[in-house]
């Protein structure tokens, strides 16, 4: 999942560079076997679709279009946590400001999903976010509880 800008441009650069290879692979090549061009050219464009997706992704948030998340489990959180920011016109800078931190700490955060973040900090940070759950619904032996 691309973060921010700067792994946007990376991700575009990166995108380009695969796009130029799939392009060099309608060059003869002696060397290399017509299976392996087919199977070069297969793993060019399952990485090249991966990278459209993820870079799609990155500017339908940015845009401000996708405004809801759902999700089906609290490990699902760090990455709906990410997005909001995104869709919150938010960068990491923005929101390391807004709870009172670096923004390499955001960095961290993010990089390793959330993974060590006490709870206290994590309603601080999806407050910051403007984040609110619509409905939670909590499964327990198939009993179902909504909160």
């Amino acid at each position: 999942m691309i973060q921010n800008e700067r792994q946007y441009k990376v991700t575009q650069t990166k995108l380009r560079g695969l796009e130029e290879d799939l392009s060099q692979l309608d060059v003869p090549d002696s060397n290399l076997h017509p299976r392996q061009i087919v199977g070069r050219r297969n793993s060019l464009n399952l990485l090249i679709n991966e990278l459209r997706q993820e870079i799609l992704e990155y500017e339908q948030l940015k845009s401000g279009r996708i405004t809801e998340f759902a999700f089906n489990s609290i490990q699902d959180l760090p990455i709906v946590m990410i997005q909001a920011r995104i869709a919150g016109g938010l960068t990491q800078k923005d929101l390391a400001e807004k709870i009172g931190v670096q923004e390499q700490q955001i960095q961290r955060y993010e990089a390793n999903n959330y993974h060590a973040v006490g709870f206290n900090r994590l309603q601080v940070i999806l407050e910051a976010l403007n984040v609110n759950f619509v409905q939670a619904v909590v499964k327990i032996n198939d009993a179902e509880i909504a909160t």
